[in-house]
């Protein structure tokens, strides 16, 4: 009995990696359509989609990785002139371009090795679906 409990344990698992493996590949998808705004990705840029203003901070950046930050800028609608402030996420996004994978963890998760997968999910879903909002809702893609 406990064979069978500890074979589905590893397919839970691998079904896990499987499915966070296809996030990363969404992601890395939907970031290369935001990424054709960016001038130089060498330095910090404003991305604008529709009214949504996202501040792009690159970290490292080699031959086949890029390693950056995104905010969210937000409008202040309380100054009428139209101060904009940013919440600086804890997260490092990591752009593996041989392998076409967009990778994101948060600052602990890039500080220690082991991770647990089922936060890496959560982490890179929510990524996702941020990403996919953005572009979406942006007249340039419907």
């Amino acid at each position: 009995m406990d064979i069978s409990v500890n074979q589905y344990r590893s397919n839970y698992k691998l079904l896990n990696f499987n499915h966070l493996m296809q996030i990363y590949e969404k992601n890395y998808q939907l970031f290369m359509i935001a990424l054709e705004f960016i001038a130089d990705q060498q330095k910090t840029s404003t991305i604008l989609l529709k009214d949504n203003l996202v501040l792009y901070e690159p970290i490292s950046i080699s031959k086949y990785t890029n390693i950056f930050r995104l905010h969210h800028k937000f409008r202040n609608p309380a100054n009428s002139v139209q101060a904009t402030y940013s919440l600086k996420p804890h997260l490092i996004y990591t752009l593996y371009r041989d392998a076409r994978l967009l990778e994101v963890k948060t600052l602990r998760e890039s500080k220690e090795f082991h991770a647990q997968i089922d936060n890496k999910i959560a982490i890179n879903l929510n990524v996702y679906n941020w990403l996919k909002h953005m572009i979406e809702k942006n007249d340039i893609y419907q």
